[in-house]
């Protein structure tokens, strides 16, 4: 053991001492900025399995109409769709190599959004319900009537008066065309008479949000086909 430290060897030490006091900030400034960097990326990390879990339950969801009816479905993402038009169409990327046909139902996991149109060989143009052209059997408890889109408004005709519809009911597909029955379409939210008194005239809310949709089922039976 040195008995006796030079002059030297305590210049030394008196040197590192102090700058150890000088750079002191700078060394706990690394060390923090190393532990938030640290915690960023866990945060991120985090943000990015939520946005992914989300995503998957989106996808799980949209898809359920698989499970829920004794179809054949083929699932498909929004290829395109008018920002200047969001009542119309709208474009998916499956088409007839995929067993797409015209007349096809159009789903999500809220119900009901429309009916194929036009079918291309990797693409098909989807009519929305709020449609013009819209002409659909749906059924009502026991009561069958046609659905049709007229004044913005969701509306179905053809029930005679005596027939058993309440504010609140299930609006469906019906079973008497060539459309798959029991397809979830809206409720019931106003019903009146015709100028004759002999019809209602219901106004159905229907089930979809049509301006956030982004993936879809397209049931691919239509009834009468082998």
């Amino acid at each position: 053991m040195v008995k006796h430290m030079t002059k030297k060897g305590k210049f030394v030490i008196i040197l590192v001492f102090i700058l150890a006091i000088l750079i002191k900030e700078e060394i706990y400034g690394l060390l923090f900025k190393a532990t938030i960097t640290t915690k960023t990326n866990d945060y991120i990390c985090n943000i990015k399995n939520t946005e992914l879990e989300e995503k998957y339950q989106e996808l799980v969801s949209a898809y359920h109409y698989e499970d829920a009816l004794s179809y054949h479905v083929e699932e498909s993402k929004v290829l395109f769709r008018d920002v200047y038009d969001l009542t119309n169409t709208f474009t998916i990327y499956k088409g007839s190599n995929n067993n797409i046909k015209e007349q096809n139902l159009v789903v999500n996991e809220q119900g009901l959004i429309g009916i194929i149109s036009k079918v291309n060989k990797n693409s098909s143009v989807v009519d929305f319900l709020l449609n013009e052209n819209l002409n659909l059997s749906v059924k009502i408890k026991d009561c069958y009537g046609i659905l049709k889109y007229e004044n913005k408004e969701l509306i179905v005709k053809g029930i005679n008066n005596k027939g058993e519809v309440e504010i609140g009911d299930e609006v469906y597909t019906s079973d008497v065309s060539i459309y798959p029955e029991g397809v979830f379409i809206g409720t019931v939210e106003e019903i009146e008479s015709d100028h004759y008194e002999i019809e209602k005239v219901i106004k159905v809310h229907p089930s979809v949000n049509f301006e956030h949709i982004k993936y879809v089922s397209i049931i691919t039976d239509l009834r009468g086909e082998e």
